[in-house]
């Protein structure tokens, strides 16, 4: 199954939740692509956020590590901790995973996949 294309990504973590969409690109079981989402901080800030990532696909697990990251708040750039993204179910409309960072700040995300 080859998950290249254009996805939505809605997150749910432990501040708050992210929301935006995913560009993957696969050739064999290599996947590379680019997260652009908002993350809103409960009742405090939104973060607009850009993350280009690489990794494999390998028995229907997908790992992802954040290659660079640009993050803007407020109309200028901030400093934003890298991500992980492990998938633990792929189907052809929809993956499942979470998220970590190097402060073990966890979330649950789906990406689905644009018609």
């Amino acid at each position: 199954m080859d998950i290249s294309g254009s996805w939505t990504y809605n997150e749910d973590f432990e501040y708050g939740n992210s929301v935006g969409a995913v560009e993957l690109t696969q050739t064999g079981n290599q996947v590379s692509g680019v997260f652009s989402f908002t993350e809103e901080v409960e009742n405090n800030y939104s973060i607009r956020v850009t993350e280009k990532v690489k990794g494999t696909i390998t028995d229907g697990k997908l790992l992802l590590k954040s290659v660079e990251v640009k993050a803007m708040q407020n109309g200028r750039e901030i400093n934003y901790l890298p991500n992980t993204f492990e998938a633990q179910r792929i189907t052809e409309t929809q993956i499942i995973g979470s998220t970590y960072d190097s402060e073990n700040v966890c979330g649950v995300f789906v990406l689905t996949r644009k018609a």
